[in-house]
């Protein structure tokens, strides 16, 4: 064998080069890709910011829950003030303000009918550029994040590390001035509504700023997710030394599919650019016990990771230029995250309308050229040269007849009939998740993936196989115009969607381009083939095919018998056994490495963020439907070479795909590690406000979750819930797709606090009164005992206005409330005990009815540093010491308890 044929034999196309290089590149890639998904190590040069003292932060911010109804809230709001105006003692340009004096009203987040009036407890610190065109007026960046949890998780990630990142930005912008002004907003009452971002708005620092970077957390650690940006050139400013992000995330935002919401609503509500900054890992950990610092993923790692990106984004967005100006929305990606692409929505849109016009018409001339090319050389290996002058269309005609593509009309038709198959195939198998074990995917999304990838691997293959005993070159030209084909139409649907704003679809643009290249790499290999192989005067002599299955292609040629004809007959090495080294490697790096390089990404980010959405009520079908295609497109570039890779890779996919899925129908989908949310919550009927002082007439718990873990599994393992008529249903508007069950509870909360005023101690609730001011107004005086939220409901007006005495009154100009009226009014105060003097109007005559409800959220008595003052809520005890392992426990409202009263007036 000579040194060329052992090169031919390594990289020719056959079967042990194509499986070989088909198993590198899956592995390869997929391991790059996760590998650049883990949380970045701490470099020993910080840049300027200190991990470990933002560590000792996130420590005292995280010590405990502490939501805007609590105590524990205001130990943290001195800490965060006590640290900022230490960093800001001696430092001319640094000015802290801590906001107690703002308040306003607003059309609530998310229109549904109801009206805010907020007391703010902001946290502000301006920090004055050096650049004098930016010490008056806007152009300053904003940076916000909040301080308050939820009342049922400690907020490590949501949002301890999003304000242990603004304290160590604003001690590094003490030591290096910026160009732009910096404001922070560091903010409380997130949790409730966006409550702090609203109240921003009333302060003059907010007419700073054009552009913000807003920090959050939806998870429990590990890589921050850059969720969504406005502009490109806010999105410039995100070169940071480990980006993650992707348009996709933005597009489930913009369309509702995410159904949650961070103060990015609010600072671009009012026109400002920026960029939403969050972690998304770990969505079963969210709003629970375990968003604490032990069950945090990667701890320091993951401060880290956040300080990072939010520290060399703010320095682009305060000293470059470029990151400011408006402009059409985005789209980005990251790549193993090392590299940020980034281009505007325009571009990519012009980008596929050329592509949708020339690409085929750049693939048909190569064709045509193609077939006049082979169409000639089969003239001349017949002895006679045609003279035809016949158009180039009826050239083409006939290489096709020639080239055997219309003789066999299967081979044309078993594309269309794999891909119909594997997604049919995929659609069964999703169908037996959804039936059989919805929520396997919660805790097990890589075995889900496997068994979905295996699948659609194994489905192309049967349909594409069997047939393939034909030129393996022509087999292979064929499919991949065939996927261009396929690609060419998607990028139809996709541009479509990218002037709907949709960028997340950037992908079919990548895999469009990238069979397009591999078709003219075809084309060219057919023209430019090894011209000997079809001559008759250059006649190779070949042994009969042995065993290994891709000799078997051969090419017979049939010359005239003379009487120096062989008694052998001369066989053909084709330029698939030995020509063409190389062209086919390039086609396989091109179609299958940069479609299945993106998806992968997409995919990773996808089952990451929504696997452990189904406990919130999102829809199992989306979830599913969505790895299907996800894996589907993963998987369908390779159909070009399936006939050439070891039957071996199929056995072994069959046997891991009868595991995988057999384990996932069969396992438990709940862990300690990967809990069951089940939401929590707790009413107290008060009768009448005609009353004095009014008293509970009865006490009802209720939980939220997945019917049959939570009604099953759970509630009888409750003691409160034992002999108790425990009714569920599923008509739940806040959580849509999960079942809510309640039952009338022993367990009574109190309110705590000590009032003085009232008779009862401190089981005293509310004390109100309502009066008629006219024939369509009203005054309701009321007053709490140790809380700071309540709530007006209308049961059959809706008011049209409102006052609420002693504020600075006034509604948010940006947010005005519907001209109809609203049927709810949610009033936060500052101060504990408040008494709330509030005027409400509204249109016709007749009595007002409805509710005065005021929530609590505290459950733990005399806690370490916390006034013993705080409430207790002995139901929610019970559920935190009941509860099996794999389920955990969450707020389902504002207040884990809420008591209400009816009045009529």
């Amino acid at each position: 064998m000579t040194l060329v044929e052992g090169i031919a034999k390594v990289f020719a196309f056959r079967t042990l080069p194509a499986t070989v290089l088909a198993v590198l590149v899956y592995l390869v890639l997929f391991g790059a890709v996760q590998y650049g998904d883990r949380v970045p190590k701490v470099p020993k040069n910080q840049k300027g910011l200190d991990l470990a003292q933002a560590y000792a932060d996130l420590h005292r911010i995280a010590e405990r829950p502490h939501p805007m109804l609590s105590h524990a809230n205001d130990i943290v709001h001195t800490y965060i003030l006590d640290r900022v105006r230490n960093i800001s003692l001696g430092v001319e340009y640094i000015e802290v303000y801590d906001d107690i004096v703002s308040d306003a009203s607003w059309a609530a987040w998310g229109g549904r009918g109801a009206a805010v009036y907020n007391e703010a407890t902001n946290i502000l610190v301006k920090i004055q550029g050096s650049d004098p065109k930016y010490t008056s007026g806007d152009g300053g960046v904003l940076f916000s994040a909040h301080y308050d949890s939820v009342s049922t998780a400690s907020g490590a990630t949501d949002d301890g590390m999003g304000v242990a990142t603004l304290i160590q930005l604003v001690e590094y912008l003490a030591k290096n001035r910026p160009k732009r002004t910096a404001v922070f907003n560091i903010n409380n009452g997130e949790e409730d509504g966006l409550l702090g971002a609203f109240a921003f708005l009333k302060h003059p620092w907010s007419n700073l700023t054009d552009v913000f970077l807003n920090l959050e957390g939806a998870s429990a650690g590990g890589r921050p997710l850059l969720f969504r940006g406005t502009s490109t050139p806010a999105l410039r400013s995100f070169n940071v030394p480990h980006p993650h992000g992707n348009s996709i995330s933005a597009d489930a935002f913009e369309r509702g599919l995410i159904r949650s919401g961070t103060d990015y609503t609010v600072y671009t509500g009012v026109g400002m650019e920026g960029l939403d900054l969050a972690f998304y890992r770990g969505r079963s950990k969210y709003h629970t016990k375990y968003d604490a610092i032990p069950y945090t993923d990667a701890q320091e790692r993951a401060l880290w990771a956040m300080m990072e990106s939010a520290h060399a984004s703010g320095l682009a967005l305060l000293n470059d230029d470029r990151t400011h100006g408006t402009g059409r929305p985005p789209v980005y990606f990251d790549l193993f995250g090392v590299w940020l692409v980034l281009l505007s929505m325009d571009t990519l849109l012009i980008v596929n309308v050329v592509l949708i016009i020339v690409g085929p018409v750049i693939l048909i001339v190569l064709v045509i050229a193609e077939g006049a090319i082979l169409h000639g050389r089969s003239q001349n290996r017949n002895g006679h040269v045609s003279q035809d002058n016949s158009s180039l269309l009826q050239q083409f005609w006939t290489w096709l007849i020639a080239f055997g593509w219309l003789k066999g009309a299967w081979r044309w038709a078993k594309f269309w009939v794999a891909v119909l198959v594997t997604l049919g195939l995929q659609a069964l198998l999703m169908l037996a998740y959804l039936k059989l074990s919805p929520f396997i995917v919660y805790s097990y999304p890589s075995l889900v993936l496997v068994s979905s990838f295996t699948l659609a691997y194994l489905s192309l293959v049967f349909v594409i196989t069997p047939s393939s005993n034909h030129l393996p070159e022509k087999q292979k030209h064929i499919m991949f115009l065939q996927t261009y084909i396929l690609t060419w139409s998607l990028l139809i649907w996709a541009t479509v969607a990218v002037g709907s704003g949709i960028g997340g679809v950037y992908f079919v643009t990548a895999w469009n381009v990238s069979v397009l290249l591999a078709c003219a790499i075809g084309c060219v290999e057919n023209m430019l083939g090894a011209q000997g192989s079809y001559d008759n005067h250059h006649v190779h002599y070949a042994p009969l095919p042995q065993s290994d299955d891709e000799e078997h292609p051969r090419a017979e040629v049939e010359a005239e018998t003379t009487e120096t004809t062989p008694l052998i007959r001369p066989i053909l090495r084709t330029k698939e056994e030995s020509g063409a080294i190389g062209w086919w490697i390039l086609q396989f790096l091109l179609a299958v490495s940069v479609p299945v390089t993106l998806v992968s990404h997409i995919a990773v980010l996808f089952i990451s963020a929504t696997a452990q959405t189904l406990a919130d009520g999102s829809s199992a079908i989306t979830v599913y439907a969505g790895v299907s295609v996800l894996v589907f497109i993963m998987v369908l570039p390779v159909i070009p070479f399936t006939f050439k890779i070891h039957s071996a890779v199929a056995s072994l996919f069959i046997i891991v795909f009868v595991f995988s899925t057999a384990y996932n129908l069969l396992a438990f989908p709940f862990s300690q590690t990967e809990p069951l949310k089940i939401f929590f919550q707790q009413t107290v009927a008060l009768g009448s406000i005609s009353s004095p002082y009014p008293q509970i007439t009865h006490a009802t718990t209720k939980l939220t979750g997945v019917e049959h873990y939570m009604k099953d599994l759970i509630i009888p393992k409750l003691p409160s819930a034992i002999g108790q008529n425990v009714t569920c249903s599923t008509k739940n508007a806040t959580r849509q797709g999960l079942q809510t069950c309640s039952w009338e509870s022993a367990l009574l909360p109190s309110p705590g606090g000590h009032d003085s005023l009232s008779p009862v101690g401190a089981d005293h609730w509310i004390t109100a009164n309502v009066t008629r001011r006219g024939t369509n107004s009203a005054r309701f005086v009321f007053r709490a005992s140790n809380t700071r939220g309540c709530r007006l409901s209308f049961d059959n007006k809706r008011i049209t206005r409102h006052n609420v005495r002693g504020s600075e009154g006034g509604v948010l100009s940006q947010f005005p409330l519907p001209r109809d009226g609203v049927n709810l009014l949610h009033l936060w105060a500052r101060e504990w005990d408040r008494t709330f003097s509030v005027d409400v109007e509204w249109e016709g005559d007749g009595p007002l009815e409805g509710q005065l409800a005021c929530k609590w959220a505290e459950y733990e008595s005399g806690s370490v540093g916390v006034d013993a003052a705080t409430g207790k809520i002995p139901a929610f005890e019970e559920a935190l010491a009941w509860f099996p392992r794999w389920a955990a426990v969450t707020k389902a409202a504002d207040g884990l308890v809420e008591a209400f009263a009816t009045f009529s007036v």
